[in-house]
């Protein structure tokens, strides 16, 4: 009788072991700052695409629409776990032959814009968002970014706002008509030619930047696109990532964003009373 008791009271600590440790483990891991990776300007190439879409970890795939390859990819990132956007061509300053098809433009009147939009849209399976692919020109348009805006929300996607420039208004805008929306904070390996031979250390630099932000803000939204440099740099650092971040879908963060925003009203509604 005296073994069977101190039979169950190991069984019992050890059990207790096991739980206390899976709560600490738990615990640690919600306190690590978030990571959100999107890669930008899939869709041409599907083999680069798929190396970085086989990485471990959770990342949003881009997807440029009526790509050669847009739907075998888009396919590919949601049966590996990955959240998939439209990487939506908008009218930039400069550079109009990089935008390729379905492209936003700025003299555009409503209804061509809106069935473009919609268009551009259908050549992409699984789509729960949309980020803008140059724009410098037209996401300054604050009519314009209603539009599409106001079509997203219809369709229940979100937006991320590249920042492709310092005016950009359509984070305001999707934010001002109630569509979830998010702003990228670094761009991992955007570069000029002249950055081109030194684009793996400016990758880690860039890196070294986006780890500051989440340790300061708790969050950071990195955009990357499928070099063979970028893809090299995450496949060999993609341990240490894992262990310092908390990878996160983007619609993941952009809810957790809006209930510690709901909140931050609910507590100041009730300071006031």
């Amino acid at each position: 009788m005296k073994f069977k008791f101190v039979l169950i009271s190991l069984l019992f600590s050890f059990a207790f072991q096991s739980i206390a440790k899976s709560l600490d483990a738990t615990a640690k891991a919600q306190t690590k700052p978030k990571l959100s990776i999107v890669i930008d300007d899939l869709g041409d190439n599907s083999v680069i695409a798929r190396q970085l879409l086989s990485l471990s970890g959770e990342f949003t795939a881009a997807i440029l629409p009526h790509t050669p390859h847009a739907k075998p990819i888009a396919e590919f990132a949601r049966a590996n776990g990955h959240e998939v956007i439209m990487h939506l061509p908008m009218e930039a300053t400069t550079r109009p032959d990089l935008l390729g098809p379905g492209a936003l433009f700025a003299d555009m009147e409503k209804q061509q814009l809106l069935d473009t939009f919609l268009d551009s849209a259908s050549s992409i399976p699984n789509i729960v968002g949309f980020n803008n692919h140059m724009g410098s020109l037209l996401t300054v348009d604050e009519e314009r970014m209603r539009w599409v805006m106001e079509s997203a929300k219809q369709n229940g996607w979100y937006f991320l706002d590249s920042k492709t420039t310092v005016s950009s208004v359509a984070q305001d805008v999707a934010s001002d008509i109630g569509l979830p929306t998010i702003g990228r904070d670094v761009f991992l390996d955007h570069h000029s030619l002249g950055q081109k031979d030194n684009l793996s250390e400016l990758i880690e630099q860039r890196m070294t930047q986006a780890m500051r932000i989440a340790k300061r803000r708790g969050e950071v939204v990195v955009i990357c696109h499928p070099y063979p440099e970028t893809l090299a740099f995450l496949r060999e650092q993609m341990p240490l990532f894992k262990e310092k971040f908390r990878f996160v879908r983007l619609s993941k963060l952009i809810k957790d964003e809006e209930t510690q925003s709901t909140m931050a009203h609910q507590s100041q509604a009730m300071d006031t009373k």
